[in-house]
């Protein structure tokens, strides 16, 4: 039978054991060789010496392999310790970037935001008032890049400035300067970081004007400049400044998001110079947005646009009503813009991506069927936009609808996206040519893709290839 006896148990059997034994038989032994009892008491003090060291020796031997032990238990604890403490570091470190990424995406959603508003009130309050159409972009401009204190804008009226709007300079004392347009000949058309705007090198002003731009205008160290241009014609000019007790600077970024919101300044006065049709319009400023998201992902350049133009001509071919065929092409056009949300790193990663990161990825249609339910202009086909990563056999995103639970136009888009996606370089692989994204089609019909729209859109790249 196997006893499941404690350690420390053991050594006090042993100790009690061995005590007994030697106190018996030493005490027994010691009266048959011996009568004197001074003799044996002498003897039996160093029978106790003897006992101690030889106890000593035993509890020493037996207690050494557990002290080892426990010694390796601590030096083992001590290790694992110094690795968790780098793996704290690294979870702390990690939370960081977490926190950091949480920031990026925050402020990407609100520039989004300040996007689809800006639109919104284009469309509805400032269509024809150029001075108010001015004023909004300032301010729009001002959320855009929040790290500035100070901003005005003016437009150029028969070769001179006129000042428009203003935010923290005296505005009344700016519309009174009469300053011709050359003194702003430093304003670029993109934008331009420029230091001590207002000092007299950087501007051709005589000194009453200088001295009276100054007491108008706030201490400022730095500013982010851009013109409105059309045809060669400087228009209006905008002006972002940091005061001088900010320590903050503009970077490429701010550069990056002023010059996309520049297309849609210049869009406006396009419209306004060509009186294109209010759809022309809005088209200028999507094309506007997407060229936004083609700064962030750079691999979607151009995308967006061939998505839409497939996908208006799979709604003909399919001869649906003028206005899906509509709903098709613009839904095609905004159908990716939910990814400026994702961080850039993520987009343009060459190496595998993770599944938090894919997980990340695959939100992009809601957060775009977000902003685009709130435009007045562009809700129609926000559900469009949410569906079209659906597949036909239920395995899509974001719900799993299958078969023509699918929205049509989703479908369509479904289609077109990933025909113009295997056809162009990505971060990944390279592009496919015309056949073997073809064949691919043909291999998912019935599983990802609709198997009648693939019938539809193969027939159209066949006659294309045929037209060429």
């Amino acid at each position: 039978m196997d006893f499941n006896i404690k350690e420390e148990i053991k050594i006090i059997l042993i100790y009690i054991l061995l005590g007994i034994m030697w106190i018996y038989f030493s005490d027994k032994i010691l009266v048959n060789l011996f009568a004197d009892e001074s003799m044996i008491t002498t003897i039996q003090t160093y029978k106790g010496i003897i006992y101690v060291l030889f106890t000593g020796l035993i509890f020493y031997l037996l207690l050494k392999k557990y002290f080892n032990q426990l010694r390796e238990t601590k030096r083992e604890l001590k290790r694992k310790n110094k690795k968790l403490n780098i793996y704290t570091h690294q979870l702390k470190k990690g939370n960081e970037v977490l926190k950091d990424s949480y920031q990026t995406l925050y402020e990407q959603t609100e520039d989004l935001k300040i996007m689809i508003d800006f639109i919104n009130n284009i469309n509805r309050d400032t269509f024809t008032d150029v001075d108010n159409f001015l004023s909004l972009l300032l301010r729009t401009a001002h959320e855009l890049v929040p790290k500035c204190d100070y901003g005005s804008v003016y437009r150029i009226s028969e070769e001179k400035v006129k000042y428009i709007d203003a935010i923290g300079h005296n505005l009344k004392m700016l519309k009174r300067l009469d300053l011709n347009k050359e003194v702003f000949n430093i304003h670029k058309q993109k934008p331009k970081i420029i230091n001590n705007l207002l000092s007299k090198e950087n501007n051709e002003l005589s000194s009453n004007h200088y001295e009276k731009l100054k007491e108008a205008s706030k201490n400022i160290r730095q500013s982010l400049t851009f013109s409105l241009v059309v045809d060669d014609q400087m228009l209006a000019g905008i002006s972002l400044d940091i005061a001088e007790n900010n320590n903050s600077n503009f970077n490429e970024d701010d550069i990056e998001t002023l010059e996309a919101f520049r297309n849609l300044a210049e869009s406006f006065y396009i419209f306004q110079r060509y009186n294109k049709l209010q759809g022309e319009f809005q088209r200028d400023i999507i094309l506007s947005m997407i060229k936004f998201l083609e700064i962030h992902d750079k691999y979607t350049g151009g995308h967006s646009e061939e998505v839409a133009e497939l996908s208006r001509e799979i709604a003909k071919k399919m001869n649906l009503h003028q206005k899906e065929v509509q709903y098709a092409y613009w839904t095609g056009l905004v159908h990716d813009i939910g990814k400026l949300i994702i961080p850039r790193v993520t987009l343009n990663k060459k190496e595998e991506i993770t599944e938090k990161e894919y997980n990340l990825i695959k939100k992009h249609p809601l957060w775009a069927y977000e902003s685009l339910s709130e435009s007045k202009r562009l809700n129609e086909i926000a559900e469009f936009v949410l569906y079209h990563h659906e597949k036909w056999d239920g395995n899509g995103y974001p719900e799993g609808l299958k078969a023509e639970e699918i929205p049509l136009i989703s479908r369509i888009i479904s289609i077109a996206d990933a025909y113009s996606a295997m056809t162009s370089d990505r971060a990944y692989r390279d592009a496919l040519s015309k056949d073997e994204a073809m064949k691919e089609l043909r291999k998912n019909s019935g599983k990802q893709f609709d198997p009648e729209i693939v019938d539809i859109f193969l027939e159209i790249i066949e006659s294309m290839d045929r037209v060429i």
